[in-house]
């Protein structure tokens, strides 16, 4: 990865972690003793602003990426994929499901991106989902939304 396309990411994480300081602040804090539901996602958000901050700053480009004549979009075309992939499973999560859009988000990136042949991207991205259902649902009692499924 080329320091411009390292500095793209390192803006995109710097823009959502400063999102994440902006509307986590707007929640409680409650104290150092008992922390509010505003507490964690602040010191979490916190964290990755400096660090995306830092990430900037140290990835300066070179003399040699600077004399380079191709424009640095031109190996954007997985992180795109990643990006497509994960907007629709995100417009996808309440309508559908946990359960169904995890496993399809999975299989998705199996396939498309990594490029595994079907037959292991379909195996891996359904145990995957079920696991996650498996973990956050039964394990830790975390609602999800069932989707059409229920």
């Amino acid at each position: 990865m080329n320091m411009n396309t390292d500095r793209v990411g390192f803006g995109t994480i710097f823009v959502l972690a400063l999102y994440g300081v902006v509307s986590s602040s707007l929640m409680p804090m409650g104290r150092l003793q008992e922390p509010g539901p505003g507490f964690f996602p602040l010191a979490l958000s916190a964290i990755l602003l400096i660090l995306s901050g830092l990430g900037i700053v140290s990835a300066r480009p070179s003399a040699q990426d600077l004399a380079r004549s191709e424009p640095f979009w031109g190996d954007m075309k997985t992180p795109m994929k990643i990006v497509l992939a994960t907007s629709l499973a995100v417009l996808a999560f309440e309508p559908v499901g946990f359960l169904i859009t995890s496993s399809c988000f999975l299989v998705s990136l199996f396939l498309w991106v990594s490029r595994y042949p079907w037959w292991k991207a379909v195996v891996f991205g359904i145990a995957g989902g079920f696991s996650g259902w498996f973990c956050f649902v039964k394990l830790l009692g975390v609602p999800m939304p069932g989707g059409f499924l229920g």
